[in-house]
């Protein structure tokens, strides 16, 4: 019997990013980039599959006072 020396390794990763946008609101900001981003995983969907993605997560922060 011939023995696999390879190991198994468990990968976890961030997608980091940060972007400013002009919106009406905090919801309309966060809004108009989870549509994007689900845009991209949905054209890439096999990929994001074979990385193990499972979530994407975010939220908007007010950096003005207009």
């Amino acid at each position: 019997m011939k023995w696999n020396k390879a190991m198994q390794y468990n990968v976890k990763w961030i997608i980091n990013g940060n972007i400013t946008i002009n919106a009406n609101s905090k919801e309309n900001a966060e809004d108009n980039i989870k549509k994007i981003l689900e845009s991209i995983i949905n054209k890439n969907k096999n990929d994001f599959e074979k990385l193990g993605a499972t979530a994407i997560q975010g939220s908007a922060d007010k950096i003005n006072n207009e």
